[in-house]
Parts: structure tokens; C-alpha cells; sequence
């Protein structure tokens, strides 16, 4: 997977918030950024990828007619963000949180039903604000470097307009 801008995830790591962060189907690259750049517990509590059925269960508590939709994404997001909310309770942080979720269906080896396709949610205590992002034609790993990059852009963009 190419690697993404360290000035991309610097921006995200520097903005002041705290985040929980889930990603589901795909995604898992944006997490992998976010964690193997230096100083990631500024901006990470903690990163899930809750990826079989049985996962996203355990991690939502129910169960969802479709893994990836805007309201998969918006459940995801909810959870995480109670899930950063007592986080930041039990450190004391007074940091703005957020609950931050991508979800994915990409390129598949087994007959699957709809198209490829692929959401993120961003939570704040204020909004929650879903986004489809492109899914392009490719392989998996094309598919996985593009969302990927895709969710990390739409959080710097959601960073930038100071939201809390």
C-alpha cells in the first residue's frame, strides 16, 4: 500500500482532539497510518477493526441489516465515540473527542451481494456527518490505498473546519 503524507497525519495528530476509531471492511490502512506515525496517542485512544459478523456484534451490541451503508458507518461512529467519551472521563484529558468510523465492501473473492462501495462517519459531541467516499475499479489493495486515503482526507477536512 503506497504510504500516506506525513504531513497529512501530522495535521490529524496535531488538531487537539482525542478519538476512538473503528474501521470495518476496510479502512484498515487509515488505522495503520494514523498508529505508525510518531506521536499517535496525541489524537488515538484506541483503534478497532471489528471485522466478521460475530466482531460487529460484539462490538455494536446488535446487529445491522448491511455492514456497510451511512447508517452502518453512523452506528460504528456512535460507538466509538461513547467508547472515547469514557475514555476521556477516566484521563481527564478535556480534550474535544471524536468517534470516527469507515466501513467497506470492496473487492471480494466470494459472490457478494450489492457493488463496491464504502462510508465514513465523523462524531462529535455536536454532528455526526457520514460521507460516501469513491470506490474505484482495481484490485483490493488499490481499492483499500484509495478508501483509505479518501477517510483520512475527509478527517483533516472535518479537523479543519473546527468542529467540536
Amino acid at each position: 500500500m503506497p504510504a500516506i503524507d506525513d504531513n497529512l497525519i501530522e495535521s490529524i495528530h496535531s488538531s487537539g482532539y482525542k478519538t476512538a476509531i473503528v474501521a470495518a471492511g476496510g479502512g484498515s490502512g487509515a488505522v495503520h497510518a494514523l498508529l505508525s506515525h510518531p506521536g499517535a496517542s496525541r489524537f488515538v485512544f484506541e483503534a478497532q477493526i471489528p471485522y466478521s459478523p460475530e466482531a460487529m456484534f460484539d462490538y455494536l451490541g446488535e446487529r445491522l441489516d448491511s455492514f456497510c451503508s451511512a447508517k452502518a458507518a453512523a452506528t460504528l461512529a456512535g460507538r466509538a465515540f461513547e467508547r472515547a467519551l469514557v475514555f476521556s472521563l477516566s484521563s481527564k484529558t478535556g480534550y474535544p473527542i471524536l468517534g470516527i468510523s469507515c466501513t467497506a465492501a470492496l473487492q471480494t473473492n466470494r459472490e457478494r451481494k450489492g457493488s463496491d462501495r464504502a462510508f465514513a462517519c465523523i462524531k462529535s459531541r455536536k454532528e455526526t456527518a457520514v460521507r460516501e467516499l469513491v470506490v474505484p475499479v482495481g484490485s483490493r489493495l488499490e481499492q483499500e490505498a484509495a478508501v483509505s486515503k479518501a477517510f483520512l482526507e475527509y478527517l483533516v477536512e472535518f479537523l479543519g473546519e473546527n468542529r467540536v
